[in-house]
C-alpha cells in the first residue's frame, strides 16, 4: 500500500469512528463536556519557582582558566548542554566561553549560540555566578574546533563519562586548567550527573534554563505575533467544508475564545526509522526505512528484534498524525479547537497530515500564520524554526507531544515550572488500543480519557537519575 493510499484508508477509518461517536448516545464521556474540562487551567499544586534573591551568588575572586564546550544534537539537547556547561564552569571556578554548537548532521544547520539565544541577556543574568566571555583572548585563539580535529591535544578532554560527578571534573579537568589555562571538553552531551550535586549547582542549572536562556529578539517578536494571531484569528468568509465534528461544537464557544493548543507532531523520517515500526507504507516504505536506518543509525536500532505488534503494545512506536487525531478527538477537542502544529518535516509530507488537517480545520503552522517576509528570516535554519516552535509552545494553553523526545522533555519541564497544562500521551495504552480492530468508539473514548486523567501536567517529583530539566521539582522549585 502506498503512503497516499494508506492516508486515504486512515481518513475513512477516522470518519467511520467519528460518525459512530456522535450518533451514539451511550458514550460515557461527552466530547462537549470533556472539552470544557480540558481547557481548565491547572490548580495550584503547592510548588513554585524558588526565590533566588534569598541566596545572593558570589563570583569567584580568581578564575582558574577558560572552559570551552562543543555541543552536538538538536536545539533542546544543546540547551541542556549549555546549562551543564555553566554548572561545570562554576564547579571549577573557571571562565566559560560561549558554547560552540556543532553542525547538526541531520538538519545541516550551522546556527551559532548568538544566532539562537540572546547572548547579552545570558551573560547579564549570570554575571554574579560565573565569568562568561563571547570569545577567547588572543593568546588562546589557537583553541578551535579545527585544532582539535587534527590530532590529540593535551588541552582537550575527550573522556568525560556520561553523567560524570562534580568530583570527576575537579580531579580530571581542573589540573588541565591549572597547567594550560584552558580546557576544551568534547563531546559534552549529558556530561554532568543529576544526582549528588551541591544544591547551589543544581539551582544554577535551573537559573540558566528558566531565566538566562531566552531566544534572540526577532524570534520572540515573531513568536508573539503568531501567538496573537492564534488567540485573535481573523474571521473567514469560507464555511467549513466538512461537518463531521459540527454536532459537538458547543453553542457557547466564547468561553474558550482565544485559547489554543500546541501539538508537537514528532513524526519525521529520523523518528520513523529509529523506531523500527511499520507505518503502513508497504514493502517500498519498509525497504526505504531499512536503508535509511543503516545509513543514519548504522545498525543501532535495537528495537528491530521485536515484531511491530510488540513494539506498539510496549509504546515504542511514535503515533502517526492520524492516530494523534483520534487521541485528540477522544479527549474532547473538536473543530472549534485552534491547533498549532509544531514540527519541522513530517514523514510523508502533506498527504500524511491531510486527514488531521481535515479533522481540525483551524489547525495552523508557521507557513499558514507567518508571512513570506517573516518566514524568510528563519528559512532553512532548523534551530531557529525549533526555537520559534518552543517559544509558542511555552505560551500555549495546552501542549501535547505525539511522542517522547528532547523537545517533549524540555517543554514538560518548562511548563511544569510555570504550572501549565501539558498532556503526556500514554504510549503503551494508545499502542494497545490501536491494535484492537474491533473496539467501538465509545470504548476507545472511555479508555483514552480514563488513561490520561493524571497525565495533564500534574507535578511529579524528580527521582534519582532523572533529569532536572524534565522534572524541575524539588531542585528548581520550592514548596509554596
Amino acid at each position: 500500500m502506498t503512503m497516499e493510499l494508506y492516508c486515504r484508508a486512515a481518513t475513512l477509518v477516522f470518519f467511520t469512528l467519528l460518525s459512530f461517536s456522535y450518533a451514539s448516545s451511550s458514550s460515557m464521556y461527552s466530547p462537549t463536556s470533556q472539552l470544557s474540562e480540558i481547557w481548565t487551567p491547572l490548580e495550584n499544586q503547592g510548588w513554585k519557582p524558588c526565590d533566588e534573591s534569598r541566596n545572593k551568588p558570589t563570583l569567584p575572586e580568581k578564575s582558574e582558566g577558560y572552559i570551552q564546550v562543543f555541543l552536538d544534537g538538536g536545539l533542546n539537547q544543546q540547551r541542556m548542554g549549555i546549562c551543564d556547561a555553566v554548572a561545570v564552569a562554576k564547579i571549577l571556578n573557571a571562565t566559560l566561553v560561549i558554547p560552540y554548537l556543532e553542525l547538526n548532521p541531520v538538519w545541516r544547520d550551522s546556527s551559532s549560540f548568538m544566532d539562537i539565544f540572546d547572548v547579552d541577556h545570558f551573560i547579564d543574568v549570570l554575571k554574579d555566578d560565573i565569568s562568561i566571555v563571547k570569545e577567547l583572548p588572543e593568546e588562546y585563539s589557537w583553541s578551535t574546533r579545527e585544532y582539535y580535529a587534527l590530532a590529540i591535544r593535551d588541552t582537550r578532554i575527550k573522556a568525560a563519562p556520561v553523567h560524570a560527578s562534580a568530583n570527576w571534573y575537579l580531579e580530571n579537568v581542573l589540573p588541565v586548567l591549572q597547567s594550560y589555562g584552558i580546557a576544551a571538553i568534547s563531546p559534552f552531551s549529558h556530561r554532568l550527573t543529576f544526582d549528588n550535586v551541591p544544591m547551589d549547582i543544581q539551582h544554577l542549572r535551573c537559573k540558566v534554563n528558566f531565566q538566562a536562556l531566552v531566544f534572540v529578539p526577532h524570534i520572540r517578536t515573531l513568536g508573539d505575533a503568531l501567538i496573537s494571531r492564534l488567540r485573535n484569528p481573523q474571521p473567514s468568509n469560507e464555511e467549513m467544508s466538512s461537518n463531521y465534528l459540527q454536532e459537538v461544537t458547543s453553542s457557547d464557544d466564547n468561553k474558550n475564545a482565544g485559547k489554543f493548543v500546541v501539538l508537537h507532531l514528532r513524526f519525521d523520517k529520523d523518528m520513523a526509522a529509529h523506531s523500527a515500526c511499520d507505518f503502513g507504507g508497504g514493502k517500498a516504505e519498509k525497504l526505504a526505512l531499512a536503508k535509511y536506518r543503516q545509513v543514519i543509525w548504522q545498525g543501532r536500532v535495537l528495537n528491530s528484534q521485536f515484531t511491530d505488534e510488540e513494539l506498539r503494545s510496549q509504546g515504542r512506536c511514535p503515533m502517526t498524525p492520524e492516530e494523534v487525531g483520534l487521541l485528540l478527538a477522544a479527549m474532547g477537542f473538536d473543530n472549534s479547537t485552534h491547533l498549532y502544529l509544531a514540527s519541522h518535516k513530517v514523514y510523508g509530507g502533506g498527504a500524511r497530515i491531510s486527514t488531521l488537517r481535515q479533522l481540525f480545520p483551524l489547525m495552523e503552522d508557521k507557513k499558514t500564520l507567518a508571512s513570506s517576509f517573516e518566514r524568510a528570516q528563519i528559512k532553512g535554519k532548523a534551530s531557529l524554526l525549533a526555537a520559534l516552535d518552543y517559544y509558542i509552545s511555552v505560551h500555549s494553553d495546552i501542549f501535547i507531544s505525539a511522542s517522547p523526545g528532547n523537545m517533549h522533555n524540555a517543554l514538560v519541564g518548562h511548563r511544569t515550572y510555570l504550572n501549565l497544562k501539558t498532556i503526556r500521551p500514554n504510549m503503551a495504552l494508545m499502542g494497545q488500543l490501536f491494535l484492537n480492530k474491533t473496539m467501538e468508539w465509545s470504548e476507545f473514548e472511555h479508555a483514552v480519557v480514563e488513561g490520561h486523567e493524571n497525565r495533564q501536567g500534574q507535578l511529579r517529583l524528580r527521582k534519582p537519575k532523572q533529569s532536572i530539566y524534565t522534572y524541575p521539582a524539588p531542585d528548581c522549585m520550592c514548596q509554596a
